[in-house]
């Protein structure tokens, strides 16, 4: 500790006074007649050992405690010098565990556990109607408007819903996001302007002007940072809008982030009818003290009065409430808990690999230990300094993990699905850090316990009667290790299994028939603006005209339009019933996804028809009602598909005003969900009769659909420049993207496994070739004796052989328990694909094989001469 000069100068002061007390006793012998050489033998005799006396003055110090960890230290840095190699793998090996968890918590800490953005985010909560057979259905008006008015569990309450907006009148027409909100939304996420004002409750009065808010990243990406910007106008749909306010910061509540808000206006149907649902939903503050269960029996109190005074067809919707947390990250929460197990599996095996290595440079230093005990140095003493020891390397580990799992949570970032929610948000932040710190110091003592221990049981006069390669290989060491072995081939038995589920779903996913024939399909995505197109039939003028063009380039064989194509996700539901069927009960009226399609989609999609026919030019909004079914919809109700064709539907079901459709026609299933969904019931409608603004132009080529990218652009723009792109990719590509959390979470168990696989073989490499080294000499004494090498072999294998067993049955029977976390994602095969266990546990013996491969290989080479006379 030569850092602290007060500290050396009063060490310095006791030596120069241990040395003055022999000096006087010295002098004082000489004086009654004694030689130098006898008064200085006396002189030390009556003070004893000078280092000892030293030891115990500076105890009384207070501070020796920070002098011997100062010397720990210091020692075990030397030893580390002394052995790199050993010090590197352990290093590695602490490095890649840590890193792995660091990363993987980092981004469980942004999606999860992070708090939300804005003030008492955990008490928000996000509100929607539900039923029965549904929930999370959008809230109408006037349901909204009683519950604010009339709760009594929620603080303050407000309405909201996300918009496509085409803007222009700023260079090229750019297709924006819009947040629409009642004035609460900004108090609520605690949101200040920088510039301006915030929308207050005038300005969703019918005749008020229209205004709009800026986010700060849009008014300085769009807007060029005007400092002058509050008062002038944003054209949007074609509807001018004056600027009142810039926001300090994002409010954080939409995940995909809006560049805009708007005040919300209802409609005069909204403001007239209780059952004309939009897309409004409502974010809510529960009071202090509230819980989320009595909240929904206030507004269920709430709709049951409103239900008694308007038994209308929605009398039965009830409250749906769930915090904002819970709302986001109810799909991704058993992923990422799955994947932080998946981790923490790895760092059990760090742990049981260093573990054994130190067991094992234990072992070599029995002698060691013993000395140092036989000379004075107590078992605490002892166990103090391998501790010191094992915590200096694990920190080392620790720093190293920290950098590699900074490095891995930005490749996380950059190949991770964009829409999970808060993920690019992850970082090493002060939580994170603290996770990576204490998880150091925790796997330091873990790892420092079997040495620890190990230095308990070393006897000098045991360890002095046998060589130091034989020292320490007891019945008790060789069990010790070897059930660390046999778990680390369990462990990366259980992630094989894991991760082979999941790759062979995403295979399955990947080879899925689709249903329809992607390739050569273009993908033209279009929002239109409703201030230019507000009447149906501008719309259907528009999509025609840009279909005829389309079909008019060269290379271009059809197209066609949908409002939500396959993989497209969930565009819409709605209730129905089957008019020839027995009337269902209001609690089971079923659902169905509903789509719009053109006349000439089915063909250009190539969507097989098998009975009827498709939608045609003539079903107009002045024709009879009609529909396309998908196979899944017309055989939940009719064992024959074929039986489906004049049957009829009713449109909302029994208790809802609709209009009775005919069913025309049945084509195949498609992938509307997701290639690794299966299929769900789907009614196409024509175009003609439910006209819809946004739509997918689906363009078939003779060739690479992506060659023709450039000449659809030009397409669209001549027919009308001021209509922005929202996506333009091949259809592979659009149903690719359906897949891309999956490969995600493949990909990282994937790797855990490998990772698992590598330290499995490390462990079992290092306990099988130590229990070789130390059993050279019996091995020499068996081959002098007459024993050839396939007995050498199998003594030796059999022990390998016996670790292998127990840890495939032990991986076997965790695999299978461990199948029902990964079920929810398992996909074209069962949880308990036995195919997949095999070959998992035929890796895991490829694995005992391997590393025993070597260390057999060298008892078979064994000299028994040399080694005998080494003895």
């Amino acid at each position: 500790m030569k850092f602290w000069p007060a500290w050396d100068r009063r060490k310095d002061e006791l030596h120069d006074e241990l040395e003055a007390h022999v000096r006087i006793a010295v002098e004082e012998r000489m004086a009654r007649g004694e030689s130098y050489e006898a008064a200085r033998a006396a002189a030390m005799r009556e003070l004893g050992n000078p280092a000892l006396v030293a030891d115990v003055t500076r105890s009384k110090w207070g501070w020796q405690w920070l002098e011997c960890i100062a010397q720990d230290l210091r020692y075990g840095l030397r030893g580390i010098l002394r052995r790199p190699a050993f010090a590197l793998i352990v290093i590695v090996t602490l490095a890649v565990g840590i890193g792995a968890n660091t990363a993987i918590f980092s981004a469980v800490y942004a999606v999860l556990l992070k708090p939300l953005p804005f003030p008492h985010g955990e008490r928000m909560t996000v509100l929607g109607e539900s039923t029965g057979k549904a929930s999370g259905i959008s809230v109408t008006w006037l349901n909204f408007d009683h519950w604010r008015k009339e709760n009594h569990s929620f603080e303050t309450m407000a309405a909201f819903e996300s918009a496509d907006l085409t803007m222009t009148g700023r260079g090229q027409a750019v297709l924006t996001h819009a947040g629409i909100v009642t004035n609460e939304f900004f108090p609520l996420t605690g949101v200040q302007p920088v510039m301006g004002r915030l929308l207050t409750a005038s300005d969703s009065e019918p005749q008020a002007p229209q205004t709009v808010v800026v986010s700060q990243a849009f008014w300085k990406r769009a807007l060029g940072a005007d400092p002058q910007i509050v008062g002038k106008t944003l054209v949007l749909d074609g509807s001018a809008r004056t600027i009142v306010g810039v926001l300090a910061r994002e409010p954080g509540f939409f995940l995909r982030g809006e560049d805009y808000y708007l005040p919300y206006r209802p409609t005069s149907q909204q403001l007239a009818r209780r059952d004309m649902h939009g897309a409004i939903r409502a974010l809510a503050l529960l009071k202090p003290g509230m819980t989320l269960a009595a909240a929904r029996a206030d507004i269920n109190t709430i709709m049951e009065r409103l239900a008694k005074a308007d038994s209308g067809p929605e009398s039965d919707h009830r409250l749906y409430a769930e915090f904002v947390t819970e709302e986001r990250t109810g799909n991704v929460r058993h992923v990422f808990s799955l994947l932080m197990g998946a981790v923490a599996v790895v760092l059990a095996l760090v742990c049981v690999n260093i573990g054994s290595l130190l067991l094992i440079r234990m072992t070599e230093r029995a002698r060691e230990m013993a000395i140092r005990s036989a000379i004075g140095a107590g078992r605490g003493r002892i166990a103090r300094q391998l501790l010191t020891e094992t915590l200096l390397i694990t920190l080392i580990g620790g720093a190293c993990g920290m950098g590699l799992g900074a490095a891995a949570l930005q490749v996380m970032k950059a190949v991770g699905p964009k829409d999970i929610p808060r993920l690019m948000e992850a970082s090493l932040d002060v939580p994170v850090l603290l996770f990576t710190a204490s998880l150091t110091v925790v796997v330091g003592l873990v790892c420092a316990f079997a040495p620890v221990m190990g230095s308990r049981k070393v006897s000098l006069a045991l360890v002095l009667k046998e060589s130091s390669a034989g020292a320490g290989t007891g019945r008790v060491s060789h069990a010790v290790r070897g059930s660390l072995v046999a778990v680390e081939i369990a462990a990366a038995l259980v992630l094989l299994f894991t991760s082979g589920l999941l790759l062979r779903s995403l295979m399955a996913a990947e080879n899925v028939n689709p249903g329809f024939q992607p390739e050569h399909v273009l993908a033209l995505e279009l929002q239109l603006p409703n201030g230019k197109y507000e009447t149906d039939g501008s719309i259907l003028d528009f999509y025609a005209r840009l279909e005829a063009a389309l079909r008019a380039l060269p290379g271009v064989t059809s197209a066609g339009a949908v409002n939500c194509p396959p993989g497209g996700g969930d565009c819409g539901d709605y209730w129905y019933s089957i008019v020839e069927k027995p009337v269902p009960g209001r609690e089971d009226v079923p659902l169905t996804l509903f789509n719009i399609v053109d006349a000439n989609y089915f063909q250009t999609a190539g969507i097989r028809m098998i009975v009827g026919r498709g939608i045609t030019e003539q079903d107009k909004a002045e024709g009879p009602k009609v529909a396309v079914i998908n196979e899944t919809l017309a055989r939940t109700w009719w064992k024959d598909a074929r039986s489906a064709v004049g049957q009829h539907m009713k449109w909302g079901g029994p208790y809802v005003d609709g209009p009775t459709i005919e069913i025309v026609g049945v084509v195949g299933d498609v992938p509307q969900m997701g290639l690794d969904a299966e299929p769900t019931p789907v009614v196409y409608s024509p175009a003609g009769q439910r006209v819809s603004p946004g739509m997918v132009v689906m363009v078939r080529t003779s060739g690479d659909p992506a060659s023709m990218e450039t000449s659809v652009r030009r397409v669209l723009a001549a027919t009308d420049s001021e209509i922005p792109i929202q996506s333009l990719k091949t259809m592979n590509e659009w149903l690719g993207g359906t897949l891309t959390q999956r490969r995600f979470i493949t990909l990282l168990l994937t790797l855990f496994a490998a990772i698992a696989v590598i330290l499995a073989a490390i462990g079992c490499y290092g306990v099988l070739n130590f229990w070789m080294t130390s059993r050279r000499q019996e091995i020499a004494i068996r081959m002098a004796m007459g024993a050839d090498t396939m007995a050498i072999l199998r003594r030796m294998g059999r022990q390998a052989a016996v670790l292998g067993v127990i840890g495939l049955v032990a991986g076997v029977a965790a695999s299978w328990g461990a199948s029902r976390w990964v079920e929810s994602m398992v996909f074209g095969v069962s949880a308990h694909d036995v195919i997949v266990l095999g070959l998992a546990a035929a890796g895991a013996l490829l694995i005992v094989i391997l590393a025993a491969a070597i260390p057999l290989w060298r008892a078979t080479q064994v000299d028994p001469m040399e080694t005998l006379h080494e003895v």
